[in-house]
């Protein structure tokens, strides 16, 4: 149940550093000369791999670890739950063609005069019995069906609803774990790896950001 979490933070600075040379006289006529460099922007472009710091977060660790048992949980009663309605509509569909079975055997054996009209009677309420009794069976299984999906949709609906505050939360912890660390405007721009193509692994901060997220998860749940 894992999702992907995309998350960028772009702040600037901007450093400028001119400079210029003095005037020069030359003869007696004055001439001057201004010299100026480029205005130069400095900051690094760093970026932060989020689902790396989302594994190794303690929210993860703790509280995510403890929703995917649930998750597991669910999977597997959902997979024993249709295996036990396969088999139960696997047993009556085999009643139900033995029953058509026996209704057409008896319909040739009277028709070839093999059985007595009076038994042939009994014979038919007999199955008509039985008919009734698997047609109970199939009201009681759908009503059984639809009660325990019923359940098992609200269990999942239940468990959606969980991954969505425990994702949310992260979020959070991201972004104020990005806030606190690049208070300074050290940065120039903080991206996710989702959109980086190639950088040097020297301007991977995730670690550093893992570091925030941990000790703003700590302060949270003291």
């Amino acid at each position: 149940m894992k999702k992907t979490l995309l998350f960028a933070c772009a702040l600037a600075t901007v450093l400028a550093a001119c400079g210029g040379k003095d005037d020069e006289k030359k003869n007696e006529t004055t001439v001057a000369e201004n010299e100026s460099t480029e205005c130069v922007v400095s900051g690094d472009v760093v970026y932060v791999n989020v689902d790396y710091v989302l594994s190794g977060s303690e929210l993860y660790a703790k509280e995510g670890a403890e929703l995917q048992k649930k998750v597991q949980q669910a999977q597997e009663k959902i997979q024993k739950a249709q295996e036990g309605w396969a088999n139960t509509e696997k047993g009556l569909q085999a009643e139900y063609n033995k029953l058509q079975n026996e209704a057409a055997k008896l319909q040739e054996d009277y028709s070839k005069g093999l059985i007595t009209t009076l038994n042939a009677q009994q014979k038919q309420e007999e199955l008509q019995k039985k008919g009734d009794a698997i047609q109970q069976r199939i009201n009681n299984y759908q009503q059984r069906v639809q009660k325990e999906d019923a359940d098992l949709q609200a269990e999942a609906r239940n468990l959606d609803e969980e991954n969505a505050v425990l994702m949310n939360r992260f979020q959070d912890l991201m972004k104020r774990a990005v806030e606190q660390i690049n208070a300074d405007k050290r940065y120039k721009m903080i991206l996710s790896a989702a959109v980086v193509v190639d950088a040097e692994p020297t301007l991977n901060i995730s670690d550093l950001i893992l570091a925030k997220v941990n000790e703003l998860y700590a302060a949270d749940n003291q």
